[in-house]
């Protein structure tokens, strides 16, 4: 469990992580806060089932190649964490990026760091690429 100061709101990892949990919508999601030794900064890795993104597949990529099904299927995991962004106050932005597709186990992984707007969204992506680095 961890926490993290954004404004006047006092944000549990642990509670936002339950909640994302109860979407259902996700494989598994993990809470990467602590391990990110980030104080101003919420982290997850959410992985999420292939099969599941498929069903928002065009019919014209069935025809397409491997690499452009997976670049939409990345694009859609994106799309889909995105949501998270309900579940956090309003000044708290998110980034999201899709970085690993698992075609044997039909899931991917994606990575997900909140934090204080007043970081601004190049910030929270530098955060993110450095988090990446060292996630699994």
């Amino acid at each position: 469990m961890s926490y993290i100061i954004v404004g006047d709101n006092i944000l549990d990892s642990a509670e936002i992580s339950n909640k994302i949990k109860e979407r259902d919508i996700f494989k598994e999601v993990k809470d990467l806060t602590k391990g990110s030794k980030r104080e101003d900064t919420l982290v997850f890795q959410i992985i999420q089932d292939t099969t599941k993104l498929q069903i928002n597949l065009d019919n014209e990529l069935i025809s397409s190649n491997k690499e452009e099904i997976i670049e939409e299927l990345m694009s859609i995991a994106d799309e889909t964490a995105y949501n998270i962004e309900e579940l956090v106050p309003d000044n708290v932005i998110c980034y999201v990026y899709s970085y690993h597709y698992n075609e044997e186990l039909n899931e991917i992984k994606t990575i997900v760091v909140a934090a204080n707007k007043v970081i601004g969204g190049l910030r929270l992506r530098d955060i993110a690429e450095r988090i990446l680095r060292s996630v699994d």
